[in-house]
């Protein structure tokens, strides 16, 4: 069940009806929660629930056996343990292709291990289940005494296939407080997922079309077209995803549990660093907390050369998370290596920024971290590394200045409405909050009355939801649903 699909809207309205039927009893509450992930989960396979309810529980008989253990060696060792057993299955189901090529004695325990399939969004939970006993184990969590509030945290369907990734400290708490939902708050959750599924199914599903053309038929386009049909590649990735993030947020404020903020606004950065605290926000803390952070601590014996270490380490298993495949560390090496220069030029750059206008400045370094970022990108969406360097080199090559074919460039209408909105609401605490908008400061704005003013909020947000509702309508006749890019990592 996809998130834009007629079933999955079903589905959410029973369980929405059922889970605020039970408010008045938190555990029953879980209970639902728990039976209707396993069910959405069992959507996509009948195995996967199996799968998913054994990672649950090690995880909670490690949080458990972690937090009762006062002697710091055996609490290390369980740590580690439990670490060990929860990334086994994704180890193994994930990376043995990339981990036994290559190894003629074991090409027979690689083709059983390739014949098995890979459970939908095993990355999320797993990382999930580690980031609460390392928790746990650090202090800043107490152990879950309740399996079923544990298990429906880690099985929460909106976040489970895609993300973003709950951390404990932050979202654990709340399947154990009484669930309130007020006005303000459907009126958030709704306009995410309005505003999540144009990002799907009119942004991405549609410029989907172009760069499947441009990667598919790249030994025979001019360099023009290919840096364009990287770019598009970049908005189509960039709306897929912080789409599905934006419903995963909407869904879950329906059930009076609020998961984090994936993107925030990743196209304004102006240096790579910049965009990787704007970009999958999740995932970037996650390996910062639990990679980065240890590594750097146990290594500070080195001085910066930790930094660098780590930054390498970090960005290679980040790339190496989104695929078995060696483009994906590459494509972590690159960034790696951007980061480290930023880090250890920062200083002379900001020497050399004072002589030169702001405003340029500021044009400037965000166009040249855009570009960098599409041509990163391309490792993304090549079909190999070859062809990844292919494409590059087509887009540096005299060719690039070749004129585009129109039947890209017009693929690129659809990426204004989604740059106009995303430009507004930079400031804002989550979709459609209008109180960035600069109505605030306007003097006739001010002499309008508290009422009124949400009156006319509510009513400027239903006219804004009525026409993105019919343009997500009109292009679901024209296009067969798609599956969310992210949904392979």
């Amino acid at each position: 069940m996809l998130f834009n699909s007629t079933a999955f809207a079903i589905f959410f309205t029973v369980v929405l009806v059922i889970y605020w039927l039970l408010y008045k009893w938190r555990a029953y509450q879980n209970l639902a929660l728990l039976i209707a992930s396993l069910f959405f989960y069992y959507q996509f396979h009948y195995s996967f629930p199996f799968y998913l309810m054994s990672l649950i529980t090690v995880g909670y008989l490690f949080g458990k056996q972690i937090g009762k253990v006062t002697d710091a060696k055996k609490k290390k060792t369980l740590l580690i343990i439990g670490v060990c057993l929860l990334s086994f299955g994704l180890v193994y189901l994930k990376y043995s292709n990339l981990l036994l090529s290559g190894i003629p004695m074991l090409s027979a325990w690689q083709a059983s291990a390739l014949g098995i399939l890979v459970p939908i969004g095993i990355s999320y939970y797993t990382f999930s289940s580690i980031g609460y006993i390392t928790d746990v184990y650090r202090g800043d969590i107490e152990p879950e005494g309740d399996y079923v509030t544990y298990a429906a945290y880690i099985s929460f369907f909106p976040h489970i296939l895609s993300g973003p990734i709950p951390t404990a400290t932050m979202v654990l708490p709340q399947f154990k407080e009484k669930s309130r939902l007020t006005v303000e708050k459907i009126d958030q959750s709704v306009g995410e997922i309005v505003w999540g599924l144009f990002k799907k199914m009119v942004v991405s599903d549609n410029i989907g079309t172009a760069v499947s053309y441009c990667f598919r038929q790249s030994h025979d386009l001019n360099g023009s077209t290919l840096l364009l049909g990287a770019i598009l590649f970049t908005i189509q990735v960039y709306a897929d995803f912080s789409g599905y993030s934006d419903i995963a947020r909407g869904l879950a404020g329906l059930l009076g549990i609020e998961i984090p903020q994936n993107f925030k606004i990743p196209f304004s950065s102006r240096s790579v660093t910049e965009f990787w605290r704007r970009w999958h926000i999740s995932l970037t803390t996650w390996f910062y907390t639990y990679i980065f952070n240890p590594l750097v601590d146990s290594l500070r014996f080195l001085g910066n050369s930790s930094i660098v270490i780590a930054l390498i380490f970090t960005f290679c298993l980040s790339g190496l998370w989104h695929g078995a495949d060696w483009k994906y560390v590459i494509y972590g090496l690159i960034n790696s290596l951007v980061l480290v220069y930023e880090f250890f030029t920062r200083k002379q750059r900001k020497k050399l920024f004072k002589k030169v206008p702001v405003f340029i400045n500021n044009w400037l370094s965000n166009i040249l971290t855009m570009l960098f970022i599409c041509f990163l990108l391309i490792f993304f969406r090549a079909n190999s590394i070859n062809d990844a360097f292919y494409i590059i080199s087509r887009v540096v090559s005299a060719s690039v200045v070749s004129a585009p074919v129109q039947y890209i460039v017009k693929y690129f209408s659809w990426t204004i409405p989604l740059i106009l909105v995303e430009y507004i609401q930079k400031n804002g605490e989550y979709t459609w909050d209008m109180a960035h908008w600069g109505i605030g400061d306007r003097a006739p704005w001010n002499t309008i009355d508290d009422g009124k003013k949400k009156a006319i909020g509510l009513a400027i947000k239903a006219l804004i939801y009525s026409v993105i509702i019919m343009a997500i309508v009109l292009y679901a006749k024209k296009q067969n649903m798609a599956e969310y890019y992210y949904f392979k990592f």
